[in-house]
């Protein structure tokens, strides 16, 4: 029994110095790199999604947006201002690649001079066929 209780903690070290491992590895990087520097602990489906963010036409004054929210890692990060391309009259969509979210996200939409216009939320779930998620907004 004593033998069984040492392998039992032996194993959670091992499990902890490698989480401790990764994220001063993780931190070293820079912020922005932390949070996506080792990509998903599990496939994309199954722990978090690539959102999509889409505005619908007629949102001339929206230039850009950001999003923040929980990571396939379970950390609150930001992402960087990303503009939305194409003409403002139709709708516009900007895949946000390298960065993974599930849950509730706030997604911050910006003006050309820089102006915070508002915040909306989308919930992305943790898990669907295929990695990306659209988060529509009329």
């Amino acid at each position: 029994m004593l033998h069984r209780s040492l392998q039992q903690t032996a194993r959670r070290a091992m499990t902890t110095l490698a989480m401790i491992t990764g994220l001063t590895t993780a931190l070293a990087a820079g912020p922005a790199t932390a949070a996506t520097i080792d990509g998903p602990v599990t496939p994309a489906q199954t722990n978090g999604q690539i959102v999509s963010t889409c505005v619908a036409g007629g949102h001339t004054d929206i230039r850009a947006f950001t999003i923040n929210g929980f990571n396939q890692n379970n950390n609150y990060v930001a992402s960087p201002k990303r503009d939305l391309p194409g003409d403002r009259n139709g709708q516009r969509c900007y895949l946000l690649e390298g960065w993974w979210w599930k849950g509730w996200i706030d997604v911050d939409f910006w003006d050309d001079n820089d102006n915070k216009l508002g915040t909306r939320q989308c919930n992305v779930p943790v898990s669907q066929i295929g990695a990306v998620y659209e988060c529509h907004f009329a």
